[in-house]
């Protein structure tokens, strides 16, 4: 085989370099060009997430994508990793077009190579699936902004803070400090506790016996005084309703409070909203469920 290639070699004095300085030529500007679309195409999905991100603000009206610390790193880690990724195919690509394009300036038969390298190919191919599933499910997951470094999510049953996100492998480290390391491949299902707006129902209760009115006038009272609270402008994205009586089971009366804040931020709201009910419900002489 390798015979028949060297007899199949032509050089042709001065068309033969010229051709080949063409072929680098227009792949150096292949590659240019590919890298100017990549950082355009990038540039482009990141300024759309990040618009869809910073649609809703809170009372102070500053963005939910800006109260979380991560946009800047999440579009770095993006931007690099996408980027890299995409840019290294197309490079390969390009190089292997130029190279079977020289090969065959130069009158070098590319069939016998092709055949040989197809078996091999298959072969690898074949032993690299779950290797290939990893990175392409890992380039999704980045690209499609599932979850970022910093989120507290829960993937496949394993619930904590994402400390890293390769290609390959996802780095997670649970609420007792257990480091877990996913395969990309094997993530089926996220959720994710930190992006967008939390929604959430507080329930509060009261003896049956307590006047639903006079409870509910004392519950607005107090999810005004929050509302107005300084600390909270940034956390909450509306004011809170009292939703009125949702259950009454024996003794008990309960009453809901809901509450649309900045995710991860609702846990603080939540307990702020409990204390101020206790100290009103004890002010007004509200007996609370025994």
């Amino acid at each position: 085989m390798r015979t028949s290639i060297v007899k199949s070699f032509t050089w042709n004095w001065p068309y033969t370099p010229i051709n080949l300085a063409i072929i680098t030529v227009a792949a150096l500007v292949c590659r240019w060009l590919l890298r100017k679309g990549i950082n355009w195409l990038i540039g482009w999905m990141l300024r759309r997430t990040e618009k869809r991100r910073s649609s809703e603000t809170t009372h102070g009206g500053i963005a939910i994508g800006e109260l979380t610390g991560l946009n800047a790193e999440r579009q770095a880690q993006r931007t690099t990793t996408v980027g890299r990724l995409l840019s290294n195919i197309g490079v390969a690509l390009i190089v292997a077009i130029a190279v079977m394009w020289g090969f065959d300036t130069v009158g070098i038969q590319l069939t016998p190579i092709l055949a040989s390298a197809g078996v091999a190919g298959i072969a690898l191919a074949f032993g690299a699936q779950t290797l290939v599933k990893d990175l392409l499910s890992g380039l999704f997951l980045i690209f499609e902004d599932q979850y970022g470094v910093g989120d507290v999510v829960e993937i496949n049953d394993i619930k904590g803070t994402i400390e890293d996100i390769g290609l390959r492998v996802t780095r997670i480290r649970d609420f007792d400090g257990l480091i877990w390391y996913i395969r990309n491949g094997e993530i089926t299902t996220v959720g994710n506790r930190t992006q967008g707006v939390a929604t959430t129902l507080t329930d509060i209760t009261v003896h049956a016996s307590e006047d639903p009115l006079v409870v509910m006038r004392v519950l607005k009272m107090v999810i005004r005084e929050v509302d107005q609270d300084p600390q909270f402008s940034d956390s909450l994205l509306e004011t809170p309703t009292v939703l009125g009586v949702t259950d009454i089971t024996g003794d008990q009366m309960t009453f809901q409070i809901s509450t649309k804040c900045v995710a991860q931020t609702q846990y603080d709201v939540i307990r702020t909203i409990r204390r101020k009910v206790k100290d009103a419900f004890d002010e007004a002489r509200i007996r609370g469920a025994f």
